[in-house]
């Protein structure tokens, strides 16, 4: 099960993100292709990685890059190794001992680029998927040929690191050829209104649109096609399941970090172990208002036990200093629920890894 907690990228909001990022295990950092790599990127990553949080790159709005800006393959290519390159330089800035390996990289499939508007998103895994069946080659491989100086002469058959073909003809790099060229034609026959073209195209990698999906024209059309041939759900979930640690895996290296106390204690080796057995521990995020006035759902995630209704537990407030009894509440946990979007769901219990909702 994923749990996506939208948070607020602008700089007003810096407490907001510290929030969402305490509760979770891995970022999907969003960059614009046009704006590339900002001010507030910044600012989040370095939440991120002190959170010790995995980022994954998500390179947004490339729809604008092909209708706006008219750029072709390569100049799109080159602009995403910048915003890339970029990022990676500000991850290496505040990366840590206990978390050394988070650098993103396309042919790694930690990076996606797409258009949110559309709906469409691709990584160079789902590509080589499709091209290593066709050369008869690892996927493994196919992912690093897919990317970089990377060149393939159709008429030698052969792979190239060099754009000189064997004829003397310039190469056209592998990722414009085989990704990003099918994409812009696509786009542009769509925009253009040239049925002849798309359908050709679609029918080539095996998708064919209904009649009522035949009549839709401009956005609707552009958002049908693309979403039939590479829908952003695909990418995003492949590279999160993929790519970013589960509970188990991230609170191993995140409860020191988590708890203050002593490593040694029951409460942090359950943080660590992520275990239900364990006393309960429960990080709050947020006070979601409910339909009655004056009454809170404390939204947040259990890192260690399981949150029950009726369970007695101990809330420790802002301003709760060790040893003192100020800000120091002792009350049963009336009801436990699954916050989902604007739905409320109650249930029994929620074991440590979960994000919960308490009343």
């Amino acid at each position: 099960m994923i749990n996506l907690i939208d948070s607020p990228g602008h700089v007003d909001f810096s407490s907001e993100v510290t929030a969402a990022l305490r509760v979770t295990d891995g970022a999907l950092v969003v960059v614009d292709f046009v704006e590339g790599v900002c001010v507030q990127t910044e600012t989040v990553l370095r939440q991120a990685l002190q959170e010790k949080i995995k980022p994954v790159l998500m390179v947004n709005k490339i729809d604008r890059g092909i209708h706006e800006l008219m750029l072709d393959s390569e100049s799109m290519y080159q602009r995403y190794i910048k915003i890339i390159e970029s990022a990676n330089v500000i991850i290496s800035t505040y990366t840590s001992e206990d978390m050394p390996d988070n650098q993103v990289a396309a042919d790694k499939g930690t990076v996606a680029f797409g258009a949110g508007l559309i709906g469409y998103a691709f990584t160079i895994s789902q590509f080589a998927r499709i091209y290593s069946k066709k050369f008869g080659a690892d996927k493994a491989k196919m992912m690093e040929k897919l990317w970089g100086d990377n060149y393939y002469d159709s008429e030698a058959k052969k792979w190239k690191t060099t754009d000189k073909a064997e004829s003397g003809k310039t190469l056209k790099r592998a990722f414009c050829t085989f990704i990003m060229d099918p994409i812009i034609k696509l786009s542009k026959s769509v925009t253009e209104n040239k049925p002849e073209v798309y359908n050709k195209m679609l029918e080539a990698v095996g998708l064919k649109l209904t009649q009522e999906e035949q009549n839709a024209t401009g956005r609707l059309l552009m958002r049908t096609v693309f979403q039939k041939w590479i829908l952003a759900a695909d990418a995003l979930i492949e590279m999160v399941v993929e790519h970013l640690p589960s509970p188990k895996t991230a609170q191993k290296y995140r409860g020191p970090y988590l708890y203050e106390g002593p490593i040694t204690d029951e409460c942090c080796k359950g943080i660590m172990e992520c275990n239900p057995q364990a006393p309960l521990m429960v990080y709050i995020s947020k006070m979601i208002p409910t339909g009655d006035k004056g009454r809170f759902y404390a939204f947040g995630r259990v890192f260690s036990g399981t949150a029950t209704a009726g369970l007695k537990c101990k809330i420790m407030g802002p301003n709760y200093v060790l040893g003192k009894k100020e800000d120091l509440f002792e009350k049963p946990i009336q009801r436990v629920c699954i916050m989902m979007g604007k739905n409320v769901e109650s249930v029994n219990g929620i074991p440590c890894g979960n994000t919960c909702g308490l009343v």
